[in-house]
Order: C-alpha cells, then structure tokens, then sequence
C-alpha cells in the first residue's frame, strides 16, 4: 500500500539516480504508474521496459484461466 506522496518522493528520487527511466514510471506487484500521460510517454516507457529487460518483470501475463 502506498500513498500518492510516498510514490512522489520515489519518482522524484529515481529521477535523480536514473532507476524507472529517470522517474518516469512507478511499478509494484500489480501496478504501473508512468509520470505523465499521453500515449507518447506510454510508449516511451513501455520501449524503455522493453530496451531495459524488464518488461516481462513488471508486466506479467496473466492466465488464461
């Protein structure tokens, strides 16, 4: 669980060190947050992902089932 505030100060964090693409993305289990909106900035961090290897990580196929 986190607060709207505690997602802030990571991605402002991570925008400093580099991580999430320069703070441009936010993820946890079942979630993915992206800084700003726009199919532009989806697709950038979507490739980002894909460029970084962790795609796969932070999306997760879900079953079929």
């Amino acid at each position: 669980m986190f607060t709207l505030a505690e997602v802030e100060r990571l991605m402002e964090k991570d925008s400093r060190t580099g991580e999430s693409l320069n703070g441009r993305y936010f993820w946890c289990s079942d979630g993915l947050i992206v800084r700003d909106a726009g199919i532009d900035n989806i697709t950038h961090v979507l490739i980002g992902l894909l460029d970084g290897g962790d795609f796969t990580r932070v999306l997760q196929r879900l079953d079929d089932d």
